[in-house]
């Protein structure tokens, strides 16, 4: 599939969902202003307002939080991905570094955050850490189960071949694995931008967890909504990055998606 065609085949993809924003978004408005919706839901145009009348709040805060999960988020991948590359290759590590992941992945964030704010501080480390918490699940299964994909009958033809280990990696499992793979780093992504802004709000001064929590403490709706929006962003922006990444690396077959399109 050349540049073109995916690119016809995403824009297609992507009329409906910007359809149905666009009817919820004019819904909503004609709901506020017909006084169907209660004081704590602002209209759109209350929320687009809040971003015009002080830019700043994006400007100072989003990129914060960015750079927080973007960080985050690779150094989890670097971690996960080799963890689980070890896992398979070395088939006692596979039960221990399984484990593991799923029992990072069992803590509740909400919880960890103060208790790491009381020994790493409540600086960019705190944020950056979680980040890296919350993703590495993802992509370590992602990893583990694509590196698990390779058939059978390819494997044992690189034996019989003689290949080492490294080179059963590189020349089958990786290829094999990077559907899966993708599909780990795109559902990491959301979660890594979630991780940062729940560690804000255990203590951070810029960033779009702290301006959530600046707003609610001032009852001030449209500027909570305003960071709800930007979180929905940022998190939808690291998933379509990857899917992007993705239609243009793996171009020998579909995108793994959760579920196909009709």
């Amino acid at each position: 599939m050349d540049a073109a065609a995916t690119l016809r085949r995403t824009a297609a993809a992507s009329w409906r969902p910007l359809l149905t924003v666009t009817v919820l978004l004019g819904a909503a408005e004609a709901a506020q202003r017909a006084g169907l919706l209660p004081v704590f839901i602002p209209s759109p145009s209350q929320v687009i307002a809040e971003a015009i009348r002080d830019p700043r709040l994006i400007t100072e805060n989003v990129g914060q939080t960015a750079l927080r999960a973007a960080i985050g988020y690779a150094i989890s991948a670097s971690i996960a991905i080799t963890a689980a590359s070890l896992a398979v290759l070395v088939r006692p590590l596979y039960g221990p570094v399984y484990n593991l992941g799923v029992t990072l992945h069992s803590i509740p964030i909400i919880a960890l955050a103060p208790l790491l704010a009381t020994w790493i501080g409540t600086g960019s480390q705190l944020q950056i850490a979680i980040a890296a918490l919350t993703s590495q699940f993802a992509m370590l299964v992602g990893t583990i189960q694509g590196l698990r994909a390779a058939d059978a009958r390819q494997r044992e033809m690189l034996h019989v071949l003689s290949a080492t280990r490294l080179q059963m990696l590189r020349y089958l499992l990786v290829p094999s694995a990077l559907p899966y793979l993708f599909a780990g780093l795109k559902i990491a992504a959301p979660s890594a931008v979630l991780g940062a802004i729940t560690a804000e709000w255990a203590g951070a001064d810029r960033g779009v967890g702290a301006m959530m929590l600046y707003a609610l403490f001032a009852y001030d709706t449209p500027k909570v909504w305003l960071s709800v929006v930007l979180t929905c962003l940022l998190a939808a922006s690291g998933y379509a990055v990857w899917a992007a990444i993705e239609r243009f690396a793996i171009y020998w077959e579909p995108a793994t998606e959760l579920a196909d399109q009709p």
